[in-house]
């Protein structure tokens, strides 16, 4: 595929935004700036633009907290993906970083458990964590998937990717739905 046949792939695509290397507190920065000029280049404003900014936050603090360190023979493994794209009726945030084995099933708990809580039960739960001061092993407080959960208005889709015996590889995919134009009267 030549340099054009990878830039239309890209249009087509509809892809804002794509990202693979370690994130440092200095890409963080440079792709929220980055991505506020694209969202302000596809006209999108107010409250969208805002869940846009706040999952996208809080997706590059959970790569920057939470991505694996380097083991031997896997000098990759602090390298995390990071791409936005959107189509008509949503702009997708998806993410990915390598997780040992042995911690999926606690994520995986934690992000069914966010899954099958209602609107009102997530602002519960969120509000519980902080009022309990419940602290997890990373130092945080795990409020990020909850944040997404709720900031989004939608399920969180997330996949394991066997890499070998101690390592996947962490998707996680969320969906802000876009404006939609106000048809007159």
């Amino acid at each position: 595929m030549n340099t054009y046949e990878k830039f239309r792939k890209l249009m087509d695509n509809h892809i804002m935004l794509s990202f693979k290397g370690e994130i440092t507190s200095d890409i963080i920065t440079m792709v929220l700036q980055i991505m506020e000029t694209r969202l302000d280049s596809v006209s999108e404003k107010g409250n969208v633009k805002k869940k846009i900014f706040n999952v996208l936050v809080e997706c590059m603090q959970n790569l920057y907290h939470h991505s694996e360190a380097e083991e031997p023979g896997n000098v990759d493994t602090r390298r995390a993906m990071l791409e936005l794209f959107y189509d008509n009726d949503f702009y997708y945030i998806l993410t990915g970083n390598y997780i040992k084995n042995d911690a999926i099933a606690a994520l995986r708990d934690r992000i069914d458990r966010v899954n099958s809580l209602s609107k009102e039960d997530l602002r519960r739960y969120y509000r519980e964590i902080l009022d309990n001061n419940i602290i997890s092993d990373k130092g945080g407080a795990d409020l990020g998937m909850i944040d997404m959960a709720r900031k989004s208005g939608q399920k969180l889709f997330y996949q394991f990717h066997d890499v070998n015996d101690s390592l996947s590889f962490f998707e996680l995919r969320v969906k802000v739905a876009k404006n939609k134009p106000k048809l007159d009267k």
